[in-house]
Protein backbone atom coordinates (compact mmCIF):
# COMPACT_ATOMS: atom_id res chain seq x y z
CA UNK A 1 0.00 0.00 0.00
CA UNK A 2 1.22 3.51 -0.81
CA UNK A 3 2.64 5.46 2.10
CA UNK A 4 1.23 8.95 2.45
CA UNK A 5 4.47 10.87 2.91
CA UNK A 6 2.65 14.19 3.09
CA UNK A 7 0.82 13.20 6.23
CA UNK A 8 3.81 11.67 7.87
CA UNK A 9 6.12 14.52 7.09
CA UNK A 10 3.69 17.08 8.44
CA UNK A 11 3.61 15.15 11.74
CA UNK A 12 6.41 14.05 13.99
CA UNK A 13 8.17 10.88 12.90
CA UNK A 14 9.44 10.29 16.40
CA UNK A 15 10.41 6.76 15.54
CA UNK A 16 11.18 5.04 12.26
CA UNK A 17 8.39 2.64 13.21
CA UNK A 18 5.91 5.47 13.11
CA UNK A 19 6.74 5.98 9.44
CA UNK A 20 7.23 2.42 8.31
CA UNK A 21 5.28 -0.10 10.36
CA UNK A 22 2.13 2.02 10.31
CA UNK A 23 2.35 3.15 6.70
CA UNK A 24 -0.39 0.80 5.60
CA UNK A 25 -2.91 2.18 8.07
CA UNK A 26 -5.74 3.51 5.94
CA UNK A 27 -6.49 6.24 8.45
CA UNK A 28 -3.10 7.79 7.78
CA UNK A 29 -3.96 8.43 4.14
CA UNK A 30 -6.08 11.41 5.18
CA UNK A 31 -4.35 14.74 5.70
CA UNK A 32 -4.97 16.22 9.15
CA UNK A 33 -7.32 19.19 9.06
CA UNK A 34 -5.49 22.49 8.58
CA UNK A 35 -2.17 20.68 7.99
CA UNK A 36 0.27 21.80 5.34
CA UNK A 37 2.94 20.03 3.27
CA UNK A 38 6.38 20.87 4.66
CA UNK A 39 7.86 21.00 1.18
CA UNK A 40 5.98 24.23 0.48
CA UNK A 41 4.19 25.16 3.70
CA UNK A 42 6.56 27.40 5.56
CA UNK A 43 7.47 29.87 2.84
CA UNK A 44 4.75 32.49 3.32
CA UNK A 45 2.97 34.39 6.05
CA UNK A 46 -0.25 32.57 5.28
CA UNK A 47 1.29 29.16 5.63
CA UNK A 48 3.18 29.98 8.82
CA UNK A 49 -0.10 31.19 10.31
CA UNK A 50 -1.80 28.02 9.03
CA UNK A 51 0.88 25.89 10.67
CA UNK A 52 0.37 27.65 14.00
CA UNK A 53 -3.40 27.29 13.67
CA UNK A 54 -2.82 23.61 13.00
CA UNK A 55 -1.01 23.22 16.32
CA UNK A 56 -3.90 24.83 18.21
CA UNK A 57 -6.19 22.48 16.30
CA UNK A 58 -4.29 19.44 17.52
CA UNK A 59 -5.24 20.37 21.09
CA UNK A 60 -8.88 19.78 20.14
CA UNK A 61 -8.40 16.04 19.69
CA UNK A 62 -10.52 13.83 21.94
CA UNK A 63 -7.25 12.35 23.16
CA UNK A 64 -6.14 15.78 24.37
CA UNK A 65 -8.33 18.70 25.51
CA UNK A 66 -11.34 17.57 23.50
CA UNK A 67 -11.90 15.00 26.23
CA UNK A 68 -9.12 12.94 27.79
CA UNK A 69 -7.02 15.67 29.43
CA UNK A 70 -10.19 16.86 31.15
CA UNK A 71 -12.18 13.67 31.78
CA UNK A 72 -9.54 11.05 32.55
CA UNK A 73 -8.03 12.93 35.53
CA UNK A 74 -11.51 12.83 37.06
CA UNK A 75 -12.07 9.14 36.29
CA UNK A 76 -8.61 8.06 37.46
CA UNK A 77 -8.96 10.01 40.71
CA UNK A 78 -11.51 10.08 43.52
CA UNK A 79 -13.73 12.68 41.79
CA UNK A 80 -15.52 10.66 39.12
CA UNK A 81 -17.27 7.31 38.92
CA UNK A 82 -18.44 5.57 35.79
CA UNK A 83 -22.16 5.01 35.29
CA UNK A 84 -21.58 2.20 32.74
CA UNK A 85 -24.24 3.62 30.46
CA UNK A 86 -21.95 3.14 27.47
CA UNK A 87 -19.00 1.30 28.97
CA UNK A 88 -16.78 4.37 28.71
CA UNK A 89 -14.57 5.28 31.72
CA UNK A 90 -15.36 2.03 33.55
CA UNK A 91 -11.79 0.73 33.38
CA UNK A 92 -10.28 4.14 34.10
CA UNK A 93 -12.57 4.62 37.08
CA UNK A 94 -11.46 1.22 38.38
CA UNK A 95 -7.78 2.01 37.62
CA UNK A 96 -7.31 -1.06 35.46
CA UNK A 97 -3.97 -1.68 33.70
CA UNK A 98 -3.66 0.18 30.37
CA UNK A 99 -6.76 2.27 31.10
CA UNK A 100 -4.93 5.58 31.12
CA UNK A 101 -3.71 8.46 28.94
CA UNK A 102 -2.92 7.68 25.29
CA UNK A 103 -2.00 11.14 24.00
CA UNK A 104 1.70 10.52 23.30
CA UNK A 105 1.36 10.52 19.51
CA UNK A 106 -0.91 13.57 19.40
CA UNK A 107 1.52 15.66 21.39
CA UNK A 108 4.64 14.60 19.51
CA UNK A 109 2.96 15.35 16.20
CA UNK A 110 2.22 18.83 17.56
CA UNK A 111 5.79 19.23 18.84
CA UNK A 112 7.21 18.38 15.44
CA UNK A 113 4.92 20.89 13.75
CA UNK A 114 6.13 23.48 16.26
CA UNK A 115 9.79 22.67 15.74
CA UNK A 116 9.49 22.89 11.95
CA UNK A 117 7.76 26.27 12.20
CA UNK A 118 10.32 27.65 14.66
CA UNK A 119 13.12 26.63 12.31
CA UNK A 120 11.44 28.20 9.29
CA UNK A 121 10.53 31.59 10.77
CA UNK A 122 14.06 33.10 10.93
CA UNK A 123 14.61 32.23 7.26
CA UNK A 124 11.27 33.37 5.91
CA UNK A 125 11.92 35.53 2.86
CA UNK A 126 8.76 37.36 1.86
CA UNK A 127 7.68 40.79 0.72
CA UNK A 128 7.03 42.87 2.72
CA UNK A 129 9.64 41.54 5.11
CA UNK A 130 8.65 39.90 8.37
CA UNK A 131 8.76 42.45 11.19
CA UNK A 132 10.27 41.80 14.59
CA UNK A 133 6.78 42.05 16.08
CA UNK A 134 5.39 39.38 13.74
CA UNK A 135 8.31 37.10 14.45
CA UNK A 136 7.92 37.54 18.20
CA UNK A 137 4.19 36.78 18.07
CA UNK A 138 4.71 33.62 16.04
CA UNK A 139 7.61 32.37 18.12
CA UNK A 140 5.94 33.22 21.43
CA UNK A 141 2.82 31.25 20.55
CA UNK A 142 4.83 28.26 19.37
CA UNK A 143 7.03 28.25 22.46
CA UNK A 144 3.98 28.46 24.72
CA UNK A 145 2.38 25.55 22.87
CA UNK A 146 5.55 23.45 22.99
CA UNK A 147 5.80 24.06 26.71
CA UNK A 148 2.18 22.98 27.19
CA UNK A 149 2.77 19.81 25.15
CA UNK A 150 5.89 18.81 27.06
CA UNK A 151 4.35 19.64 30.43
CA UNK A 152 1.30 17.51 29.69
CA UNK A 153 3.51 14.67 28.49
CA UNK A 154 5.87 14.67 31.47
CA UNK A 155 3.15 15.01 34.12
CA UNK A 156 1.26 12.14 32.50
CA UNK A 157 4.00 9.64 31.65
CA UNK A 158 6.50 10.32 34.46
CA UNK A 159 6.67 10.89 38.18
CA UNK A 160 6.53 14.49 39.31
CA UNK A 161 9.59 16.11 40.91
CA UNK A 162 10.08 15.08 44.51
CA UNK A 163 7.68 12.12 44.41
CA UNK A 164 9.44 9.49 42.30
CA UNK A 165 9.61 5.93 43.55
CA UNK A 166 13.24 5.19 42.74
CA UNK A 167 12.76 1.51 42.02
CA UNK A 168 10.05 2.31 39.46
CA UNK A 169 11.32 5.60 38.03
CA UNK A 170 12.19 5.38 34.32
CA UNK A 171 12.71 9.09 33.71
CA UNK A 172 10.79 11.73 31.81
CA UNK A 173 9.92 11.84 28.12
CA UNK A 174 12.10 12.31 25.01
CA UNK A 175 13.03 15.92 24.29
CA UNK A 176 12.96 16.76 20.59
CA UNK A 177 13.76 20.35 19.70
CA UNK A 178 14.48 19.98 15.98
CA UNK A 179 11.97 19.16 13.30
CA UNK A 180 11.79 15.78 11.56
CA UNK A 181 11.26 16.21 7.82
CA UNK A 182 12.20 12.93 6.18
CA UNK A 183 12.34 9.21 6.77
CA UNK A 184 16.09 9.54 7.04
CA UNK A 185 15.68 12.10 9.84
CA UNK A 186 13.43 9.71 11.70
CA UNK A 187 15.79 6.76 11.38
CA UNK A 188 18.62 8.83 12.83
CA UNK A 189 16.55 9.95 15.83
CA UNK A 190 15.70 7.23 18.27
CA UNK A 191 15.78 9.26 21.48
CA UNK A 192 15.85 7.90 24.99
CA UNK A 193 13.74 9.39 27.74
CA UNK A 194 15.20 12.65 29.01
CA UNK A 195 15.30 13.23 32.74
CA UNK A 196 12.29 14.86 34.35
CA UNK A 197 14.55 17.75 35.40
CA UNK A 198 15.66 18.35 31.81
CA UNK A 199 12.07 18.36 30.55
CA UNK A 200 11.09 20.91 33.19
CA UNK A 201 14.14 23.01 32.32
CA UNK A 202 12.99 23.13 28.70
CA UNK A 203 9.41 23.98 29.69
CA UNK A 204 10.69 26.86 31.85
CA UNK A 205 12.86 28.14 29.00
CA UNK A 206 10.01 28.05 26.49
CA UNK A 207 7.58 29.80 28.81
CA UNK A 208 10.03 32.51 29.82
CA UNK A 209 10.79 33.12 26.15
CA UNK A 210 7.07 33.21 25.36
CA UNK A 211 6.42 35.64 28.19
CA UNK A 212 8.94 38.07 26.74
CA UNK A 213 7.50 37.88 23.21
CA UNK A 214 3.72 37.73 23.65
CA UNK A 215 1.27 40.55 24.12
CA UNK A 216 -1.22 40.92 26.94
CA UNK A 217 -4.33 38.78 27.22
CA UNK A 218 -7.28 40.14 25.24
CA UNK A 219 -10.86 38.96 24.97
CA UNK A 220 -9.62 35.96 22.97
CA UNK A 221 -8.00 33.57 25.47
CA UNK A 222 -7.78 30.84 22.82
CA UNK A 223 -4.59 32.54 21.57
CA UNK A 224 -1.46 32.35 23.71
CA UNK A 225 -0.69 35.55 25.60
CA UNK A 226 1.82 36.90 28.10
CA UNK A 227 -0.55 36.08 30.98
CA UNK A 228 -1.16 32.56 29.63
CA UNK A 229 2.60 31.95 29.62
CA UNK A 230 2.96 33.39 33.11
CA UNK A 231 0.02 31.36 34.40
CA UNK A 232 1.27 28.12 32.90
CA UNK A 233 4.73 28.72 34.36
CA UNK A 234 3.15 29.27 37.80
CA UNK A 235 1.45 25.87 37.46
CA UNK A 236 4.58 24.17 36.13
CA UNK A 237 6.65 25.58 39.00
CA UNK A 238 4.09 24.30 41.53
CA UNK A 239 4.44 20.78 40.11
CA UNK A 240 8.21 21.25 40.21
CA UNK A 241 7.95 22.21 43.89
CA UNK A 242 9.67 25.45 42.96
CA UNK A 243 7.45 27.48 45.24
CA UNK A 244 9.27 30.78 44.88
CA UNK A 245 8.81 30.74 41.09
CA UNK A 246 5.22 29.57 41.45
CA UNK A 247 4.48 32.55 43.67
CA UNK A 248 6.44 34.96 41.45
CA UNK A 249 4.45 34.11 38.34
CA UNK A 250 1.11 33.83 40.10
CA UNK A 251 1.82 37.32 41.48
CA UNK A 252 2.37 38.63 37.96
CA UNK A 253 -0.95 37.33 36.65
CA UNK A 254 -2.94 38.38 39.70
CA UNK A 255 -1.44 41.87 39.53
CA UNK A 256 -2.74 42.43 35.99
CA UNK A 257 -5.78 40.14 35.76
CA UNK A 258 -6.81 39.24 39.29
CA UNK A 259 -10.03 41.18 38.77
CA UNK A 260 -11.19 38.41 36.41
CA UNK A 261 -12.02 36.27 39.44
CA UNK A 262 -15.80 36.04 39.33
CA UNK A 263 -17.92 36.87 42.34
CA UNK A 264 -20.41 34.42 43.80
CA UNK A 265 -23.15 36.23 41.93
CA UNK A 266 -21.46 35.88 38.54
CA UNK A 267 -19.89 32.44 38.84
CA UNK A 268 -22.63 30.29 37.28
CA UNK A 269 -23.23 32.70 34.40
CA UNK A 270 -19.50 32.63 33.71
CA UNK A 271 -19.81 28.95 32.86
CA UNK A 272 -22.80 29.62 30.61
CA UNK A 273 -20.81 32.07 28.47
CA UNK A 274 -19.12 30.83 25.31
CA UNK A 275 -15.83 32.12 26.75
CA UNK A 276 -15.38 31.78 30.50
CA UNK A 277 -14.54 35.27 31.84
CA UNK A 278 -11.94 33.74 34.17
CA UNK A 279 -10.01 32.04 31.37
CA UNK A 280 -6.36 32.85 30.80
CA UNK A 281 -6.17 30.19 28.09
CA UNK A 282 -8.90 28.10 26.48
CA UNK A 283 -9.00 25.53 23.71
CA UNK A 284 -11.68 26.95 21.44
CA UNK A 285 -14.19 24.89 19.46
CA UNK A 286 -15.77 27.45 17.18
CA UNK A 287 -17.33 25.63 14.23
CA UNK A 288 -19.62 22.63 14.12
CA UNK A 289 -17.08 20.68 12.06
CA UNK A 290 -15.01 20.52 15.25
CA UNK A 291 -17.84 18.88 17.19
CA UNK A 292 -16.49 15.71 18.82
CA UNK A 293 -20.00 14.28 18.96
CA UNK A 294 -22.29 12.24 21.13
CA UNK A 295 -19.79 9.51 21.96
CA UNK A 296 -16.77 11.41 23.29
CA UNK A 297 -17.45 15.12 23.82
CA UNK A 298 -17.19 16.57 27.31
CA UNK A 299 -20.89 17.32 27.37
CA UNK A 300 -21.92 13.76 26.62
CA UNK A 301 -19.22 12.39 28.92
CA UNK A 302 -20.40 14.35 31.94
CA UNK A 303 -24.14 14.83 31.59
CA UNK A 304 -27.39 13.72 29.99
CA UNK A 305 -28.73 17.26 30.24
CA UNK A 306 -29.05 19.47 27.17
CA UNK A 307 -30.38 22.62 28.86
CA UNK A 308 -29.67 23.48 32.48
CA UNK A 309 -32.66 22.74 34.69
CA UNK A 310 -34.48 20.73 32.04
CA UNK A 311 -34.77 17.00 32.78
CA UNK A 312 -37.27 16.29 30.01
CA UNK A 313 -34.73 16.30 27.16
CA UNK A 314 -31.89 13.76 27.05
CA UNK A 315 -28.72 14.45 25.13
CA UNK A 316 -25.51 12.73 26.16
CA UNK A 317 -24.70 9.62 28.16
CA UNK A 318 -23.45 11.11 31.44
CA UNK A 319 -20.75 8.44 31.54
CA UNK A 320 -18.79 10.01 34.41
CA UNK A 321 -20.48 11.53 37.46
CA UNK A 322 -19.32 12.89 40.83
CA UNK A 323 -18.45 10.51 43.62
CA UNK A 324 -20.24 10.83 46.94
CA UNK A 325 -17.02 12.17 48.48
CA UNK A 326 -16.90 14.99 45.93
CA UNK A 327 -20.58 15.79 46.43
CA UNK A 328 -19.90 16.08 50.16
CA UNK A 329 -17.05 18.52 49.55
CA UNK A 330 -19.32 20.48 47.22
CA UNK A 331 -21.86 20.81 50.01
CA UNK A 332 -24.53 18.70 48.31
CA UNK A 333 -26.57 16.44 50.61
CA UNK A 334 -28.48 13.62 48.97
CA UNK A 335 -31.68 12.02 50.16
CA UNK A 336 -31.42 8.78 52.08
CA UNK A 337 -33.31 5.54 51.83
CA UNK A 338 -35.22 4.06 54.73
CA UNK A 339 -32.15 2.03 55.62
CA UNK A 340 -29.90 5.07 55.54
CA UNK A 341 -28.08 4.24 52.32
CA UNK A 342 -27.68 6.98 49.74
CA UNK A 343 -30.08 6.79 46.85
CA UNK A 344 -27.50 8.30 44.50
CA UNK A 345 -27.70 6.46 41.20
CA UNK A 346 -31.35 5.41 41.45
CA UNK A 347 -34.34 6.77 39.61
CA UNK A 348 -35.51 8.34 42.89
CA UNK A 349 -32.31 10.30 43.44
CA UNK A 350 -32.84 13.77 44.90
CA UNK A 351 -30.79 16.60 46.37
CA UNK A 352 -31.93 17.25 49.92
CA UNK A 353 -29.90 20.43 50.45
CA UNK A 354 -26.99 22.51 49.23
CA UNK A 355 -24.45 24.66 51.01
CA UNK A 356 -24.02 28.31 50.04
CA UNK A 357 -21.10 27.38 47.76
CA UNK A 358 -22.24 28.55 44.31
CA UNK A 359 -19.97 26.01 42.63
CA UNK A 360 -22.45 23.27 43.53
CA UNK A 361 -25.10 24.98 41.39
CA UNK A 362 -23.31 23.51 38.37
CA UNK A 363 -24.34 20.04 39.56
CA UNK A 364 -27.87 18.81 38.85
CA UNK A 365 -29.91 15.64 38.74
CA UNK A 366 -29.58 14.29 35.21
CA UNK A 367 -32.32 12.80 33.10
CA UNK A 368 -33.56 9.21 33.23
CA UNK A 369 -33.30 8.92 29.46
CA UNK A 370 -30.19 6.72 29.66
CA UNK A 371 -31.31 4.76 32.73
CA UNK A 372 -31.07 5.59 36.42
CA UNK A 373 -30.50 9.27 37.19
CA UNK A 374 -27.37 10.63 38.84
CA UNK A 375 -26.08 14.00 39.96
CA UNK A 376 -24.09 15.32 36.98
CA UNK A 377 -21.91 18.32 36.27
CA UNK A 378 -23.19 20.92 33.82
CA UNK A 379 -19.94 22.83 33.28
CA UNK A 380 -20.08 21.84 29.61
CA UNK A 381 -23.46 22.36 27.94
CA UNK A 382 -22.83 23.16 24.30
CA UNK A 383 -22.13 26.82 25.01
CA UNK A 384 -20.99 27.51 21.44
CA UNK A 385 -24.54 27.12 20.17
CA UNK A 386 -24.53 23.42 19.40
CA UNK A 387 -24.77 20.38 21.64
CA UNK A 388 -21.35 18.83 22.38
CA UNK A 389 -19.49 21.98 21.30
CA UNK A 390 -17.75 23.77 24.18
CA UNK A 391 -14.64 25.84 24.65
CA UNK A 392 -12.42 24.17 27.24
CA UNK A 393 -10.71 26.30 29.92
CA UNK A 394 -7.11 25.20 30.45
CA UNK A 395 -5.98 28.05 32.74
CA UNK A 396 -8.31 30.14 34.91
CA UNK A 397 -7.48 33.06 37.19
CA UNK A 398 -8.72 31.17 40.26
CA UNK A 399 -5.82 28.78 39.75
CA UNK A 400 -3.37 31.62 40.31
CA UNK A 401 -4.82 32.42 43.74
CA UNK A 402 -4.78 28.75 44.76
CA UNK A 403 -1.28 28.16 43.35
CA UNK A 404 0.00 31.11 45.34
CA UNK A 405 -1.82 29.97 48.45
CA UNK A 406 -0.27 26.51 48.19
CA UNK A 407 3.21 27.93 47.60
CA UNK A 408 2.81 30.14 50.65
CA UNK A 409 1.51 27.38 52.92
CA UNK A 410 3.61 24.32 52.03
CA UNK A 411 5.93 23.38 54.90
CA UNK A 412 9.53 24.06 53.98
CA UNK A 413 8.61 26.51 51.21
CA UNK A 414 11.17 29.33 50.87
CA UNK A 415 8.23 31.74 50.60
CA UNK A 416 6.27 30.30 53.53
CA UNK A 417 3.79 32.93 54.74
CA UNK A 418 0.68 31.44 56.28
CA UNK A 419 -0.97 34.81 56.87
CA UNK A 420 -0.70 35.62 53.16
CA UNK A 421 -1.90 32.11 52.24
CA UNK A 422 -4.99 32.63 54.41
CA UNK A 423 -5.72 35.85 52.52
CA UNK A 424 -5.72 34.01 49.20
CA UNK A 425 -7.92 31.29 50.67
CA UNK A 426 -10.26 33.98 51.96
CA UNK A 427 -10.38 35.62 48.53
CA UNK A 428 -11.44 32.37 46.87
CA UNK A 429 -14.08 31.61 49.49
CA UNK A 430 -15.51 35.14 49.49
CA UNK A 431 -16.02 34.78 45.75
CA UNK A 432 -17.58 31.33 45.95
CA UNK A 433 -19.75 31.26 49.11
CA UNK A 434 -22.67 33.67 49.25
CA UNK A 435 -22.50 34.02 53.06
CA UNK A 436 -18.79 33.52 53.68
CA UNK A 437 -18.19 36.78 55.51
CA UNK A 438 -20.85 36.01 58.10
CA UNK A 439 -20.13 32.29 58.41
CA UNK A 440 -18.39 30.39 61.17
CA UNK A 441 -16.07 29.00 58.48
CA UNK A 442 -14.62 32.47 57.94
CA UNK A 443 -13.67 32.62 61.61
CA UNK A 444 -12.30 29.07 61.60
CA UNK A 445 -10.20 29.75 58.50
CA UNK A 446 -8.35 32.51 60.34
CA UNK A 447 -7.07 29.87 62.77
CA UNK A 448 -5.82 27.44 60.14
CA UNK A 449 -2.10 26.74 60.10
CA UNK A 450 0.38 24.07 59.15
CA UNK A 451 -0.97 20.95 57.46
CA UNK A 452 -4.58 21.94 58.23
CA UNK A 453 -4.16 25.12 56.18
CA UNK A 454 -2.54 23.28 53.28
CA UNK A 455 -5.23 20.59 53.34
CA UNK A 456 -7.98 23.19 53.12
CA UNK A 457 -6.28 24.81 50.14
CA UNK A 458 -6.02 21.41 48.41
CA UNK A 459 -9.69 20.78 49.24
CA UNK A 460 -10.62 24.08 47.63
CA UNK A 461 -8.64 23.06 44.55
CA UNK A 462 -10.73 19.90 44.40
CA UNK A 463 -14.00 21.83 44.56
CA UNK A 464 -12.90 24.65 42.27
CA UNK A 465 -11.55 22.47 39.46
CA UNK A 466 -13.78 19.40 39.71
CA UNK A 467 -14.38 17.99 36.22
CA UNK A 468 -11.76 20.31 34.72
CA UNK A 469 -8.92 17.78 34.65
CA UNK A 470 -6.91 18.63 37.77
CA UNK A 471 -7.68 16.14 40.53
CA UNK A 472 -5.60 13.13 39.44
CA UNK A 473 -2.63 15.35 38.69
CA UNK A 474 -2.93 17.12 42.05
CA UNK A 475 -2.99 13.84 43.99
CA UNK A 476 -0.12 12.48 41.89
CA UNK A 477 2.16 15.51 42.31
CA UNK A 478 1.52 15.40 46.07
CA UNK A 479 2.37 11.69 46.21
CA UNK A 480 -1.00 10.81 47.73
CA UNK A 481 -2.92 7.56 47.51
CA UNK A 482 -6.18 7.74 45.55
CA UNK A 483 -8.82 6.75 48.08
CA UNK A 484 -11.87 5.56 46.23
CA UNK A 485 -14.41 2.80 45.75
CA UNK A 486 -14.16 -0.07 44.99
CA UNK A 487 -10.48 0.02 45.98
CA UNK A 488 -7.85 2.57 46.94
CA UNK A 489 -5.00 2.99 44.47
CA UNK A 490 -1.77 3.41 46.48
CA UNK A 491 0.65 5.97 45.10
CA UNK A 492 3.23 3.18 44.93
CA UNK A 493 1.07 1.19 42.49
CA UNK A 494 2.57 1.06 38.99
CA UNK A 495 -0.81 1.99 37.51
CA UNK A 496 -0.28 5.59 38.64
CA UNK A 497 1.64 5.91 35.35
CA UNK A 498 0.47 4.81 31.89
CA UNK A 499 2.32 2.59 29.48
CA UNK A 500 4.27 4.17 26.66
CA UNK A 501 2.73 3.32 23.27
CA UNK A 502 3.70 -0.10 21.94
CA UNK A 503 4.48 1.29 18.48
CA UNK A 504 7.07 3.63 19.99
CA UNK A 505 8.68 0.88 22.06
CA UNK A 506 8.78 -1.51 19.11
CA UNK A 507 10.48 1.03 16.87
CA UNK A 508 12.91 2.57 19.36
CA UNK A 509 15.26 0.32 21.33
CA UNK A 510 16.37 3.33 23.38
CA UNK A 511 12.94 3.84 24.96
CA UNK A 512 12.22 2.17 28.29
CA UNK A 513 8.62 1.57 29.30
CA UNK A 514 7.18 2.43 32.68
CA UNK A 515 7.30 -0.25 35.35
CA UNK A 516 4.63 -2.93 35.26
CA UNK A 517 3.93 -2.97 31.53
Amino acid sequence: MKMNIKYKLSSIALLAAALTFSSCEKALEVDPRQSVDIATALNSRENVNAAITGVYSRLKSARVYGRDMIALPEALSDNGRATNRSGRFVNESNNQPNAHFIHWQNYYYAINDINLALEAIPNLNVTPAVTDAEKATWEGQLQFLRALCYFDLVRSYAYDPGTAISSQDKGGVPLLLNGVKTLEDAVLRLPARSSVADVYKQVYADLQAAEAKLGNLTTTPSIASKQAAQGLLARVALYNKDYATAKEYADKVIATHGSRLLTAGGYVNGWRNRVNPESLFEVAFTINAENIGVNESLQTSFTTIVIAGNRSQTGGFGDLVPTEALLTDLGIVMTKTATGASTSGTAAVAIASRSTDVRNLLYEIGTAGRGAAFVETTKFLGKNGSINLDNVPVLRISDMFLIRAEALSTPGSPVLDEAAARLDLKKIKENRYTDYGASTAAVSDLLLSGQDLLNEIIRQRRIEFAFEGHRFFDLKRLGRDIVKSPATLPFSDYKILPSLPVRELDGNPNLVNNTGY
